[in-house]
């Protein structure tokens, strides 16, 4: 059964508003990968663990319908919210057993989501659901997982000292609340249980996003953590907030520039992996 570390509703909230959307690029190579093989009509995507959408309504212009899974309720009625997509639907859902007939999907996505599933039935459900190798498609659907690593700050000649203060951050004072699944993200997906069991399998390490946010929205960022919500669940608000207050005083002292954290801008780059193959 898949961790249930985002139910939250303010959880959810903050995980809207802080994290990235997937690089494009990332999205161009998927879809080039699938139509590479496959000649036929492009009608379903779904988009595992999708949170709060991000990663759902970029796919939403290459498929006549897209749905979205999460097993949080609070996600699912996050992404609903924010949804202006008409082709794009959301469902609770878990990953190990996914609400569609066989052979009827061309694309399963997880993006910075299958550290949390039980990898074994989740590609059993994904071979169950994914379109198979045909005369008219030459080749079968793709299952494509992704991720990104912690995002690096950057501002000048001070960037590494921006990076050391939200190591520690990860590896202080949130050491012992991350579930097991985090150190599958720190090493990229690289264990052997994320070898996917299909054919024409590929990995690329080349693509990232790079965002602008201000200390407020970085602090925003570091609420949305999983750790930071184990945390903040065992200590109480009070040791949460003064973790948080700890983070953008020592961020802002760094910086040393004048402005309040709402103003003082810089640059976020998220570093992705992605894995993909396709059903024989």
């Amino acid at each position: 059964m898949a961790n249930r570390f985002f139910e939250g509703a303010a959880h959810a909230a903050a995980y809207a508003r802080f994290r990235p959307h997937p690089p494009q690029s990332l999205i161009e190579e998927v879809m080039s990968y699938l139509k590479g093989k496959y000649n036929g009509t492009l009608a379903a995507a779904v988009d595992v663990g999708c949170g709060s959408g991000q990663s759902t309504w970029v796919l939403a212009p290459h498929f006549t319908h897209v749905t979205g899974l999460d097993v949080s309720p609070a996600q699912i009625t996050e992404a609903t919210k924010k949804n202006t997509r008409a082709n794009v639907s959301f469902k609770v859902s878990g990953a190990e057993t996914l609400p569609f007939p066989a052979q009827s999907v061309q694309l399963i996505t997880a993006g910075q989501a299958c550290h949390w599933f039980d990898l074994p039935k989740f590609y059993a459900e994904a071979d169950r659901v994914l379109v198979p190798v045909s005369v008219e498609n030459v080749a079968g659907g793709v299952l494509a997982l992704y991720g990104y690593l912690f995002p690096l700050p950057m501002y000048g000649s001070v960037s590494n000292q921006l990076v050391e203060i939200v190591n520690d951050v990860y590896n202080k004072d949130t050491e012992g609340y991350w579930g097991e699944g985090r150190a599958d993200v720190d090493e990229a997906y690289t264990d052997p249980k994320f070898n996917l069991p299909l054919q024409d399998c590929s990995r690329d390490d080349s693509h990232y996003t790079d965002r602008t946010v201000s200390v407020t929205d970085l602090t925003g960022y570091i609420s949305s953590w999983s750790g930071f919500q184990n945390f903040r669940a065992k200590n109480g608000d009070e040791a949460a907030l003064d973790l948080l207050q700890n983070f953008q005083n020592r961020i802002m002292s760094v910086l040393g520039v004048d402005g309040t954290p709402e103003d003082i801008e810089l640059t976020l780059r998220y570093k992705y992996f992605l894995l993909m193959g396709r059903k024989p």
